[in-house]
């Protein structure tokens, strides 16, 4: 069940992921990690004898250990490392704030992103991401998160701001693929960085490469495996 605090006038709605997810990888992860670290213990001797394994010095040296700690050395490493997949974890979730003022973006303990609430029109989830949109049509924030629309639209519904089902600029973007001239050598060299990154799973240089492309002037869109851009809106002062 996906949780947020209750709206009151003058206070802050809080948006987060589902208590299922995020309970589920506190207990899962360690629990899985030790499980696989005990199967490798066990299987260690008869995958160290097949010739075409890869890492056979690795499964020689955990057959090799005495009886029981071995094994139980062995899970404790994979709880370990179940530990630390959850660590990261923890450190890329998205806390959503949402106030008459301002909404604030929070990934993990330290990065942060606030949004005065007079530069948002509209608020909607497009493909696992949070995109805020101001009167021009430009996105004063595009953040991936796990949070359900359910939870996202009643924060942000309780403070006065209009949720959309779906991005009504959806039909301005347009898919990338390399050397797209419309773009501009700059902006397809970011596109291309940002696509490996992507394919990489690196999600904080993905962030910073977007925020690069909107410096560039461009806005962009993730969809499975593909990257779709378009212009950002033109204003007076830019």
């Amino acid at each position: 069940m996906t949780s947020y605090s209750p709206p009151v006038p003058g206070k802050v709605a809080v948006a987060v992921e589902p208590a299922w997810l995020r309970y589920g990888s506190a207990i899962g992860l360690p629990v899985v990690g030790g499980a696989l670290g005990w199967l490798l213990a066990l299987a260690a001797d008869w995958i160290a004898g097949l010739p075409w394994a890869p890492f056979q010095g690795v499964f020689e040296l955990v057959s090799s250990l005495p009886q029981p700690h071995g094994t139980l050395g062995v899970a404790g490493l994979g709880v370990l490392a179940g530990l630390g997949f959850l660590s990261l974890m923890i450190g890329d979730r998205l806390r959503v704030s949402v106030s008459a003022e301002q909404i604030e973006l929070r990934r993990g303990l330290r990065d942060v992103s606030t949004v005065p609430g007079s530069c948002v029109s509209a608020a909607l989830l497009d493909h696992g991401a949070l995109v805020l949109l101001d009167a021009a049509g430009d996105e004063p924030a595009r953040a991936r998160t796990d949070i359900t629309a359910g939870a996202l639209r009643t924060a942000f519904r309780a403070h006065g701001y209009r949720w959309l089902d779906a991005d009504p600029h959806a039909g301005e973007f347009e898919l990338w693929v390399p050397d797209t001239p419309e773009v501009g050598p700059r902006a397809d060299a970011l596109l291309r960085a940002r696509a490996h990154a992507r394919k990489k799973g690196h999600h904080a240089e993905t962030d910073k490469l977007r925020d690069a492309l909107v410096r560039a002037g461009y806005l962009v869109r993730d969809e499975k495996k593909q990257q779709y851009w378009r212009k950002r809106p033109q204003r007076d002062e830019d």
